[in-house]
Parts: C-alpha cells; sequence; structure tokens
C-alpha cells in the first residue's frame, strides 16, 4: 500500500513521548501504530475499541491465591519458551495488512 498522505496531529509532548517509549519496545513505530489504527476503523467500520467510562463493577478482582496461580501459569510458559516476541506478533500484523 502506497504511502503517500500526511497527517498533522497536535498532541501533549509527554503522551508522545510515553506513547513512543511504550511503542518502541512492541518494535513499533508511531507511524506504523496510526497506520494499524487507521485499518482498524475501515475494517471495523468504527473505532477498534470502546470508548465509555469504566463502571466500578467492571473491575477485575481476584484473589491473592489466583493471581498468584495466574503469575505462576505466566512464569512457566516463558521457561518453556511459549511466548512470542511482539516483533514477531507485530511482523505479522504488519505483513496482514500491507503496512
Amino acid at each position: 500500500m502506497t504511502k503517500n498522505n500526511t497527517i498533522h496531529v497536535r498532541v501533549n509532548e509527554d503522551v508522545k513521548a510515553n506513547a513512543e517509549e511504550t511503542l518502541s519496545m512492541l518494535g513499533m513505530t508511531l507511524s506504523e501504530a496510526i497506520n494499524l489504527f487507521l485499518c482498524q476503523v475501515s475494517l471495523t467500520g468504527g473505532l477498534p475499541f470502546d470508548v465509555r467510562l469504566p463502571m466500578p463493577k467492571e473491575v477485575i478482582v481476584c484473589s491473592k491465591a489466583e493471581l498468584a496461580k495466574k503469575l505462576e501459569e505466566a512464569e512457566t510458559d516463558v521457561n518453556n519458551g511459549a511466548v512470542s516476541s511482539a516483533e514477531d506478533v507485530f511482523g505479522r500484523v504488519r505483513k496482514k495488512h500491507g503496512l
């Protein structure tokens, strides 16, 4: 897909810096993330996420034992190599969407 359009957006300097840092850890640039967002808007016919105020009942609460079990399972997955790097995951997404 040819990239021949430019979007100019004003954002808070800290918001941009924090987003760039987070995206960098995921192996993406800000431009790639914005392109991905716009592709998802087109594919879903709207925002690709809910926009609403969180309700207290939506907060997920679990016991210390449940949390410890989930963390143990996650650690086992990591130790067994049952993980994918962010670079691999986003590489597949980019390829699929021609980014």
